[in-house]
């Protein structure tokens, strides 16, 4: 009787935790998806790298941002620290772009293989994380992996 009556309470706490949405400005209801052009990018080649930011909740979630900027990428080395990022040179003015049920936003960005020096990394693994400015803050998608040669 006793173990039921902790099963009931511990299935309690889950059902609320499973049941506490946000708000439509949550985050939580956009996907970030990566995808690049080739996995290893040689020395003197570039790689297009395509975020889509999808709406999969039910309520419209705006991204809100420089024009040029509202989805972005950073690349990272193996001690995660960031060597390049495409959002240095936003140079659009600040919109609200509302995603509707279902609907992405996508943005195509290349990378020429440099960090923010304008020199070449060492070759190795890298990290390619892509990022939403939600109303309110950002939003970082799972990362990918590419190799430099």
């Amino acid at each position: 009787m006793k173990f039921r009556g902790i099963a009931v309470f511990l299935a309690g706490i889950v059902l609320a935790s499973a049941c506490s949405l946000g708000d439509s400005q949550d985050a939580g209801s956009i996907n970030l998806y990566l995808a690049v052009d080739k996995s290893t990018l040689t020395n003197g080649d570039s790689m297009k790298i395509t975020v889509t930011a999808r709406n999969v909740g039910f309520d419209p979630v705006s991204l809100t941002g420089p024009s040029d900027c509202l989805l972005y990428i950073e690349i990272l080395n193996q001690q995660n620290t960031v060597i390049w990022h495409s959002n240095g040179n936003c140079s659009g003015s600040n919109v609200t772009e509302q995603l509707d049920a279902g609907q992405d936003a996508v943005k195509v960005i290349t990378w020429y293989g440099v960090n923010l020096a304008g020199s070449r990394p060492l070759g190795g693994y890298y990290t390619v994380r892509g990022i939403a400015r939600v109303t309110g803050g950002a939003y970082i998608g799972p990362p990918l992996t590419i190799a430099l040669e």
